[in-house]
């Protein structure tokens, strides 16, 4: 189960996945509960755009855009809501070899913790600035993007609810 909008990139991937049709070489992952098995990713590929709650006492809702190389220097709010976070695993991943090209695309949550799938109600309007966000960064890769659906978030929440029930 997701906690609240800590699982906003995850909720993302499952919004661009289930609405858009990308080039072949585009791979949605479920990093947040890899930790330090994430470093493999990084061997395997070139370029990362990581979708992620961030940590911050800047208003809920904030979308920051951190390139790789400002991670390294922990400018601004980088850390993620995860205990193991993206700048312990590029310290891994740089010790094994070069790591790839990476951008992280965050925004502040406003609910952190508690059973509950879905994001807050705060979160509902910069949720959308967000998707648009990781569209415009997805296309400035290079990479083709075309809509295959309109399917609501709250309509891909009931679905996966559907499947994972025993």
């Amino acid at each position: 189960m997701i906690l609240r909008d800590e699982g906003l990139g995850v909720l993302a991937t499952w919004i661009l996945e289930a609405n858009y049709a990308f080039s072949p070489e585009v791979r949605f992952l479920d990093g947040g509960v890899l930790g330090l098995d994430l470093v493999s990713e990084f061997e395997r590929h070139s370029t990362l755009l990581v979708l992620d709650a961030v940590a911050s006492l800047d208003p809920p809702g904030t979308i920051y855009r951190f390139p790789g190389e400002a991670l390294w220097k922990r400018e601004g709010p980088a850390r993620t809501a995860h205990e193991v976070d993206l700048l312990d695993v590029l310290k891994v991943a740089s010790l094994l070899g070069p790591v790839p090209n990476l951008v992280l695309l965050g925004m502040v949550p406003a609910e952190v913790g508690g059973p509950a799938l879905g994001l807050s109600p705060l979160l509902q309007k910069p949720f959308r600035r967000y998707l648009a966000a990781i569209l415009r960064e997805i296309r400035h890769l290079g990479i083709r993007v075309r809509n295959k659906a309109r399917i609501s978030l709250p309509e891909i929440l009931e679905a996966k609810t559907r499947n994972e029930r025993p």
